[in-house]
């Protein structure tokens, strides 16, 4: 049976994944995740609590590694 992990344990994994890359590689996959965040916000329309788990994730990559 598959774990099922919060929103806030995945972001931390997310963290850790993204710390693990070099940093060309890493702001490519920040980039992203900031046009998913907009794709997530403005053109599909997704639900505030999606949204809110793409900015919250975006702004801790951000704090962590800058962009």
């Amino acid at each position: 049976m598959e774990e099922y992990k919060t929103p806030k344990e995945l972001a931390e994994e997310t963290i850790i994944y993204a710390g693990e890359m070099d940093p060309m590689d890493r702001n490519d996959f920040i980039d992203l995740i900031c046009d998913q965040f907009l794709i997530a916000k403005y053109r599909a329309k997704y639900p505030k609590r999606e949204v809110k788990k793409f900015a919250t994730l975006l702004s801790k990559l951000v704090k962590k590694f800058g962009n």
